[in-house]
Formats: structure tokens, sequence, C-alpha cells
């Protein structure tokens, strides 16, 4: 597995801030740059927040950056004869118009727009990432497997469910799937802030993430990408990898409902969340925690916290569940990528990570469950179901198992 976030820039790092508690949210006004130009943030503007990515350059070609390192973390253990059939990537806006595209770069005006159109499209990672598994000897990968998901929120936890799918029925035996999302730049904050989704509270922007809690006021928008290597067991066995996790169910539903509104029953939801449940051959019963979509804003928090009660029934006041995003921020398309990674640390240090920011004073009557609030503990963790929920309705869920359940 390989993270780029703005917990850190390997697995290592990202796991122990994750399990301290730490925060990647910082200030955006005035000092920090964003953009593939950096920018800098007006004194004014409207956003006070976002999880940046240090550590790389600010230029077009974050996504590619991102993408990269995250998969070479998870390539660094794989033999050079060994092939990777295919890579399933979850990607940005999937623009692709090539006149406007070339329009703009010949248009000496279109440099003062500041507007990634590199990072806008899909064959810009999933090409570079196809690059480098041909440097490190793992094959040629014809452009037929090279797979764009786009899905909005549940696009990475979506390219997972798709590759571990097409694995489990032998049309592969080894891919990389994952998610980017570098789009860090005003034009896509004011896009959200727009859609009122975004904390704009004055606040420490440490304090700003608040999924499930009383005073929680939006998402903080952040950026990020992560990878996994994803094998049939056969084929890990034989070269015998070190097995980090497995993926034993999955399933993502549709709510066609509202672009930005999930559907007030959950319906949806709770079929995705039944749905891969079910698929990796279990009951509700036997999941042990819940790495949750969590995005911090008041109508998500509240329809996936109905969720968690109608599929975990009485038993869902027992069943942590941990946000991420509230140390993170929300990574948006990358979103589902990251939190895999979480799982499976989470699975290995049978530790839960904790859910900072939350106001224990006073409980949110709607958001009422264990949400593992401010600090890391030890758990006996055996499978964690990852929800991701997205604008457009889209809904994939995983569940993670380790490796010696």
């Amino acid at each position: 597995m390989g993270v780029v976030c703005p917990l850190g820039g390997d697995a290592e790092t990202f796991g122990r801030r994750l399990f301290a508690g730490e925060s990647g949210v910082s200030a955006l006004r005035g000092a920090l740059r964003v953009g593939p130009r950096g920018q800098r943030v007006p004194e004014d503007f409207p956003v006070p927040y976002a999880g940046q990515v240090t550590g790389f350059p600010r230029d077009g070609s974050a996504s590619r950056l991102y993408s990269t390192a995250a998969c070479g973390q998870a390539l660094a253990a794989l033999p050079a004869d060994h092939a990777v059939d295919a890579v399933v990537f979850g990607t940005a806006e999937c623009l692709d118009f090539p006149v406007v595209r070339e329009s703009f770069r010949r248009d000496p005006r279109s440099g003062e727009s500041g507007f990634p159109w590199d990072d806008a499209l899909p064959e810009g990672p999933i090409d570079a990432i196809a690059e480098l598994l041909d440097r490190r000897g793992h094959g040629d990968l014809p452009p037929a497997r090279r797979i764009a998901v786009t899905s909005a929120c549940a696009s990475g936890t979506q390219a997972l469910g798709i590759a571990c799918h097409r694995i489990r029925h032998g049309v592969w035996k080894r891919a990389l799937a994952g998610a980017v999302d570098s789009r860090l730049h005003m034009a896509n904050l004011m896009s959200f802030h727009m859609l009122s989704a975004l904390m704009t509270e004055d606040c420490p922007p440490e304090k700003a993430s608040r999924p499930f809690s009383i005073d929680r006021g939006g998402f903080v928008r952040s950026e990020g990408a992560a990878a996994l290597l994803l094998e049939s067991r056969e084929a890990a066995e034989a070269r015998g990898a070190e097995i980090l996790g497995l993926i034993t169910g999955y399933a993502h539903t549709s709510d066609a409902w509202h672009f930005t509104e999930g559907r007030p029953d959950g319906a949806s939801v709770i079929a995705a969340m039944n749905g891969s449940i079910g698929d990796a051959g279990h009951e509700p019963g036997a999941i042990d925690a819940v790495s949750a979509h969590g995005t911090s804003t008041r109508l998500n928090d509240r329809l996936e916290t109905a969720a968690i009660k109608e599929v975990f029934g009485e038993r869902a006041s027992r069943v942590p569940v941990t946000a991420l995003k509230s140390q993170i921020g929300h990574c948006v398309v990358a979103a589902g990528a990251v939190a895999a990674v979480s799982c499976l640390l989470m699975l290995q240090q049978q530790r839960l990570a904790p859910t900072i920011n939350y106001r224990e004073d006073e409980i949110d009557p709607e958001c009422d469950l264990d949400y593992v609030p401010n600090r890391s503990r030890p758990a006996r963790l055996r499978r964690i179901l990852s929800s991701s929920f997205g604008f457009g309705g889209h809904n994939a869920c995983l569940v993670f198992e380790g490796e010696d359940v």
C-alpha cells in the first residue's frame, strides 16, 4: 500500500500521525499557496482551511506526482518480473475535450486563469502509472486495462471494488487500484463553497473538521492519493508476499435522488452497506468497526448514523465508528482509497483511529453512536466496513479483513 495525504507522504508516517490523533488541516489565507501555479490565497478568501499535501511541487503535475508516489510505494516489494494486469484508478472530472484543451494551451491568456487543465484529464495520472509499471519491469500495460473511475467521493472505493471483483473472478491476478485528487485550487474550493458544503467558521484550522459532532459545520477540502497492490491469494503466496489484509466484500448502489443530498430514507446507502457485508459472506454481526464516510456536514452525518443503526440494529451502539476526515479533511475522489489504507493499518495494529474534534460534553441526539471520540484505543478487529458516499448519489462500501482472522 502507498499513500500521499495531509498526514504524510508514506504509510508509516500516515499511520503514526493517524493513531496519534493529529490533524493535517492548515490555514489557507495569505501564507499558503494552492493550485497548479502556487497562487497566493487572498486574505479575504471565503474558504479558510484545507488539507494540503506537503513536499511536492505546486504545479500542474500534482495529480501525476501524487499518483506515482503512492503507486511506487505499493509496488516496492513486487519483483520486476511480475506483471501487473491492470490499473483501476479514481480520477477527477474526466474532462477531455481535446479541441478546447489545446486552444487553452495555445492562448497566452489561459496562463492567467490558473486552471489545472492537465490535472483534470484522466489519462494524466493513469498513463503516468502505466509508465511507472513499464520502467519497473511490470509490463507494458495496454490502454484497455488502464481504467478511470469517476464517481465523485465514492471513486476510490469503487476502483478498489472493481479490481477486487475482477481478480476474484479470474480475469486478472494482480492489479493496482486506488485514487487521486489534487484539485486544491481556488476555483474548486469556490465550487464547494457555493454549495454551502464547506466549513467556514473562524476557528483553529486543526479544529475545523468535526464529523458527527454537534457543532459540525461542513467539510474541509483536501487532497491526496492512495494505492493498493491487489492480488489473488494464489499469486501472492506464490511469490511469498507479505499479505497486509484482505478485501472480501464490495457493493455499490445509486440513490437516483438528488445531486448533493442523499435519500432521506437511506435505502441505497443501507443496501450498499448490507451488500458489501453479504458479498463478504457475513452477517452484520461479524463487523467489528466502521470506517465512516463522515464528512462533517449536518446532513451526511445524520443520514449515515441512521443507516448504521438500520444495518446493525440493537448492536449499533456497540460498533465503533471512526471518521478519518476529522484528521485529513475530505480529499473527495481519493477519500475512499486513503480510508482503505487506514483500515489496513487499524487491522494490523489492532487499534482504532480516533474521530478528533468530537464534542463530548454535548451530543447530537441524531448522532449518538460510539465515534471513538478524540483518542485512539486498542480493539479486537477482525473485519472493518469502509463506506464512501458521493455527490450524485454514488454509494460504495468495502469489507476489509485481517489476514489472521
